[in-house]
């Protein structure tokens, strides 16, 4: 039997697999610490924690001021080769994973399940604490389909459309951190 192992990996590694199998593709993030999956010498997953992609993160899910939290992550990527899914190899991933952050200090992860897609049951299997969904929010449309990155929408043709919410996911490292968010009880697959 081959030896899998998990270990630190460059931005670039887990980029090129994130590109060949994360639904969201090509699309850049920042990756701050990322650990692979290996097998043979070769990267069969990753996991990429990133900065807080919003600024008041750490406000709206822990009251801290607002500010700069290094010690504050989200995952931002999480992916394996198609034929590794449903195996356990992602919680594995995960949890060994989060025991490396402890070691650098981190306090807490947060992550998110885009509800029209999955619940979230990894980080389920792994030992997140459940927060709810975010708030509903709404993308504006220009009448040829493009959507709004930024700006203001007043004046254009086009039409709003409800985005689809969020289950908010948080670990807990430092366990004197104390999230604000209602802690609920895990969704089950097929609820949104």
């Amino acid at each position: 039997m081959d030896e899998i192992t998990i270990e630190p990996i460059n931005y670039n590694h887990a980029y090129e697999l994130v590109n060949a199998f994360h639904y969201l593709g090509d699309k850049r993030f920042i990756g701050q610490h990322a650990f692979g999956l290996i097998k043979n010498l070769q990267v069969i997953g990753a996991v990429v924690y990133s900065p807080l992609s919003v600024p008041n993160s750490a406000q709206s899910a822990f009251g801290l001021p607002r500010g700069n939290y290094p010690d504050l992550l989200e995952m931002s990527r999480l992916v394996l080769e198609p034929e590794l899914n449903g195996h356990n190899y992602g919680s594995m991933l995960i949890g060994r994973s989060l025991r490396m952050l402890k070691q650098r200090q981190i306090r807490a992860v947060i992550s998110y399940a885009d509800s029209s897609r999955h619940v979230g049951a990894v980080y389920q299997a792994t030992n997140f604490g459940y927060y709810g969904l975010t708030p509903q929010k709404s993308d504006f449309y220009f009448a040829d389909g493009r959507k709004l990155s930024r700006g203001k929408s007043k004046g254009f043709d086009g039409h709003w459309e409800p985005r689809s919410r969020k289950h908010r996911y948080i670990y807990l490292i430092d366990k004197t951190l104390v999230p604000i968010w209602p802690r609920k009880s895990y969704p089950k697959e097929n609820a949104a």
